[in-house]
């Protein structure tokens, strides 16, 4: 009778325990290992004889002690989650809360080394690895951080943007925020910034106020600062009662200075409102060169990072995008922009790209963009909704006025791309009475006016055309449908794609599935990938066909398997 060999944990770890007694080459390699053995381990001395190599090698090399160690693997273990709570990793380790909370000391030790990220809101701790940490650790080097010294206002801001998202994930305390404020101010006192806010003699609350409000003006250009925004200086989001007292009533030494004012809406001012005011602008921002703020094109996509690409039409398409694009250069729509404008009509070129998924309509706008040099500002839907009331309005305008900032700043106007466009160019609600509603209204009436009085070019797409607003239908002076693709046109974007198939494949795969320009690429780069993975380069038809079968989660038209456009 054969004996029964039973394998337990502490098995396990002694028999892992011989493999990590080698010396490791690699932090992640010694990461991996900590890891593997300090499961369930509760930290004991076999536990520590077991790992002492990998423990040892991470301790030498990031200058850490042995806990701070064994803590900063687990910590990479769970990279991708970015609340880790101290009692997910006692419940790894398998020891209880007190002995938890004795190690509090070295995880701040690994938080003063930048190795990880300390979050406290409302007595709820939790921690993050920064990506800067991850990627010194993936090339099995230490966090080197150098922060360089700041020298100009400019700087000063965008370092402060830093900090106010640090303050924003409760990563930094108000305290520690007001001391690092200070200490850049410090950095730049020569400044015209540094030295006229000094010479106002504010309180510190007051001067963090202040450079908050020049904060949100500066990133922003929000000249419409509601008490909301506010609440992200403060710890656990709540203003101090005698703050928010003092601004109500014009009573806060920032209204006595005259560097705020309340934001006056029809001849009313709105007492929970605020911006900089004239005076402010002036004498403390004026080295930002302050009407150029909305100018910016850090943002945009340049035409030269566009990967050029030959796209494949149905005939109508291709005559009508060739139509576009001749009036998209530059020459011709400066000579069309003036003709229309001496015939009183707008100026503005706005186009609709329509028609069922992976059709090429985005791919067509960057191509478009690239032909013409022109930059693409392309607006995040998701980003200008808020759930607070008015706030995505003024999130549209603020997009608008950017937009007609940027044209009035450069030679050649960017287009305006609003991508997968039905959230916002849909039919609106007759007699809406929910907020949401009313709010999606009203971002569309300001796209409705907005269309009116553009200058530049707004391109929309949409895999739903049928559910655009008429209003909106109306102001698209040019719409192109994208179809799929004919029999023929399939057959030449699958030997565009995978130019060794022979041209009487490309035609088989075309008659026998009727599949999307970006279904096709989808396909392409799967059996690209098991052609690596396979190290051969012979084309496989049956396992194209057997991609091709599967690409969608149905037969339904509507199913968005493979990318869209």
């Amino acid at each position: 009778m054969k004996s029964l060999t039973v394998t337990t944990a502490a098995n396990r770890r002694s028999s892992t325990g011989s493999k990590a007694s080698r010396s490791p080459k690699h932090l992640l390699d010694a990461f991996e290992r900590i890891v593997e053995l300090a499961k369930e381990s509760a930290l004991t001395a076999d536990f520590f004889t077991a790992a002492k190599s990998d423990i040892n090698y991470v301790a030498r090399r990031l200058d850490l002690t042995v806990i701070q160690s064994v803590l900063l693997a687990i910590f990479i273990d769970r990279s991708e989650d970015t609340r880790i709570r101290p009692s997910e990793i006692a419940g790894f380790l398998g020891i209880g809360t007190i002995r938890m909370l004795r190690y509090f000391e070295e995880i701040d030790g690994l938080a003063n080394k930048g190795y990880i990220r300390t979050s406290t809101r409302r007595d709820d701790r939790t921690y993050r690895v920064p990506p800067q940490a991850l990627k010194a650790l993936r090339l099995n080097s230490p966090l080197e951080f150098h922060e360089q010294p700041i020298t100009d206002t400019q700087e000063f801001f965008d370092r402060f943007k830093v900090l106010a998202k640090d303050k924003d994930n409760d990563e930094i305390d108000y305290d520690q925020f007001s001391d690092q404020t200070t200490e850049m101010l410090d950095e730049i006192k020569d400044t015209v910034f540094a030295r006229t806010l000094s010479r106002y003699n504010l309180s510190n609350d007051a001067k963090m106020l202040f450079i908050f409000m020049a904060h949100l003006y500066v990133e922003n250009n929000d000249d419409n600062i509601r008490f909301h925004d506010l609440e992200d200086l403060y710890d656990d989001e709540e203003i101090p009662g005698h703050i928010k007292r003092d601004l109500r009533a014009h009573d806060h030494t920032l209204f006595e200075h005259g560097l705020i004012e309340n934001v006056n809406e029809d001849g009313v001012a709105r007492s929970d409102a605020f911006k900089l005011s004239d005076k402010a602008k002036e004498e403390l921002l004026a080295e930002l060169a302050i009407q150029n703020i909305g100018k910016s094109d850090k943002d945009l996509i340049k035409p030269d990072s566009i990967s050029k690409k030959f796209l494949i039409y149905n005939s109508e398409e291709e005559s009508s995008v060739n139509e576009l694009s001749a009036i998209l250069t530059d020459k011709r729509f400066k000579e069309v922009q003036a003709r229309l404008e001496e015939s009183g009509m707008r100026r503005g070129f706005c186009c609709i790209f329509y028609g069922a998924p992976g059709t090429g309509k985005t791919e067509t706008v960057y191509q478009l963009a690239k032909t013409t040099g022109r930059n693409i500002m392309q607006v995040d839907v998701d980003k200008i909704k808020s759930c607070w009331v008015g706030e995505s309005e003024k999130n549209i305008k603020a997009l608008f006025n950017r937009y007609r900032n940027i044209c009035r700043s450069t030679d050649k106007a960017p287009i305006l791309l609003f991508n997968e466009a039905d959230a916002v160019l849909g039919t609106r609600i007759e007699g809406a009475s929910r907020a949401v509603d009313k709010m999606e209204n009203s971002i569309q009436n300001i796209i409705l006016q907005e269309m009116e009085k553009l200058e530049g070019i707004m391109i929309a797409t949409t895999n739903l055309s049928s559910n655009l607003d008429k209003a909106f239908e109306r102001r698209f002076l040019y719409k192109i449908k994208f179809n799929k693709p004919t029999s023929d046109s399939r057959a030449k974007i699958w030997k565009t794609m995978l130019p060794s198939l022979t041209t009487e494949q490309s035609k088989h795969l075309a008659a026998k599935f009727d599949l999307s320009g970006g279904e096709i690429e989808n396909v392409v780069r799967k059996h690209t990938v098991n052609s690596i993975l396979k190290g051969s380069s012979v084309i496989d038809i049956p396992q194209i066909e057997y991609c091709c079968s599967v690409e969608r989660l149905s037969n339904s038209s509507s199913s968005k398997i493979g990318f869209t456009a």
